[in-house]
């Protein structure tokens, strides 16, 4: 396979021409000019916006993964681990739990704090450790459930809904979004058994994920998102609390800048609910996003700001952010992914480079595989000068797939 066959613009090439229609008429199905399909389809300029993937794929009528070629993330053997544990949490999830396991289940304290490890590898890109370790979990917490005695039933919940997000949230980022889509169900039929805003927050969160990967969906994974907000805030208390409705906004700012309207309102609602991090009470539910604060928020300004084609703010923002801030490797990774996607999109494709090393340092299972910077690092190699493609940049290509290792 040829670093040709792996930009999303010969993806939209190909697919359109079996659609039959010309560049002028997807143009008009997606508010494009022709000449930006002309350029996107030559690699001459690569798809760099969620609202532009959208839109060609909503066009085309196929999914992202059709023009992203997520499916080739599943051979990675770098995360291995993870894709051969998927077929197994299908089960665990269509069974609810009702699997062939003869282990003795983990006690319900030992559950909820492989749940926290768990969070704790899935937000630090961690997928080959993590992988191996859902599928008992999941299990053990259906277990629980189903054998809760009347004061334990709560809690047994309260866990299950708490697993239930992280499988849904790895599978998710992981390219399984039906699966996910299933699991994160899962976390919502959990909260709606226990009640609480925490809870119910993490699973509107989960499910306004999903359904921004699909074109067609934004519209309602932004009333997911605030409607849910909406419709908790009175209660958002405790430490848990205002951290998943605090993440909520967040969610909905991303989805409000995809869909080319103004992310400002959310994005000033979580930095007003992250004031509240230090005097909330303790939290009373498994339930949490420990990534929510006030330096994630700033993180998710500049990734707002990169989704509205805005790299001067993404790299007048970048300064006022330290990446030591930011909770978690992956987080980390993101920070020095929208820097270098600005520098790309200025066409200063060596800062570029390096913001994209420095993004791979910090989570290289989570980088290598992402879709915009596949995307970038092979318009870098197709346009970047020969010292860049010779060296540094050459050898990421190759760890990202864009061309033959």
């Amino acid at each position: 396979m040829t670093g040709e066959d792996l930009f999303i613009g010969q993806r939209v090439k190909a697919i359109r021409k079996r659609r039959g229609i010309t560049q002028q008429v997807l143009a008009d199905r997606t508010g494009l000019s022709r000449g930006a399909i002309a350029k996107y389809e030559s690699g001459e300029r690569p798809v760099d916006s969620r609202r532009t993937l959208l839109a060609l794929a909503a066009a085309l009528g196929v999914t992202l993964g059709d023009l992203t070629g997520h499916e080739q993330d599943k051979l990675d053997p770098s995360t291995a681990e993870f894709h051969t544990a998927v077929p197994d949490l299908e089960t665990v999830l269509w069974t609810r739990g009702n699997v062939t396991d003869t282990r003795p289940p983990r006690t319900l304290d030992q559950l909820a704090a492989d749940a926290h490890r768990a969070t704790k590898l899935r937000n630090n890109c961690d997928y080959a450790t993590l992988g191996p370790m859902l599928v008992p979990m999941l299990t053990d917490a259906y277990r629980h459930v189903g054998e809760a005695k009347a004061d334990h039933a709560e809690r047994a919940w309260d866990v299950l809904g708490t697993v239930a997000y992280g499988v849904a949230s790895a599978l998710r980022a992981r390219g399984y979004h039906a699966l996910a889509w299933t699991a994160a169900l899962e976390a919502e039929r959990a909260a709606n058994h226990i009640g609480g805003a925490a809870p119910i927050a993490a699973a509107a969160f989960s499910r306004a994920q999903i359904m921004l990967s699909r074109p067609g969906a934004l519209p309602a994974a932004l009333a997911t998102a605030t409607e849910t907000a909406e419709r908790i805030a009175a209660e958002v208390r405790t430490l848990g609390e205002i951290e998943t409705y605090g993440m909520l906004h967040l969610q909905a700012s991303m989805v409000a800048a995809t869909l080319g309207g103004d992310p400002e309102p959310h994005l000033a609602e979580a930095a007003e609910t992250a004031g509240r991090l230090s005097s909330a009470r303790p939290n009373t539910s498994v339930a949490r996003n420990e990534s929510f604060g006030p330096a994630n928020v700033a993180l998710w300004r500049m990734s707002a700001a990169m989704e509205r084609r805005e790299p001067s703010e993404v790299l007048a923002l970048a300064p006022t952010l330290q990446p030591a801030d930011l909770p978690n490797e992956g987080r980390r990774a993101q920070y020095f992914v929208e820097i270098g996607k600005a520098h790309a999109m200025r066409k200063d494709y060596r800062e570029s480079m390096h913001s994209l090393l420095r993004a791979e340092h910090a989570a290289p299972q989570h980088v290598r595989t992402m879709p915009p910077v596949r995307e970038l690092v092979g318009h870098m190699m197709r346009t970047a000068k020969r010292d860049l493609t010779s060296g540094d940049l050459g050898k990421l290509a190759q760890r990202v797939g864009v061309v033959p290792s």
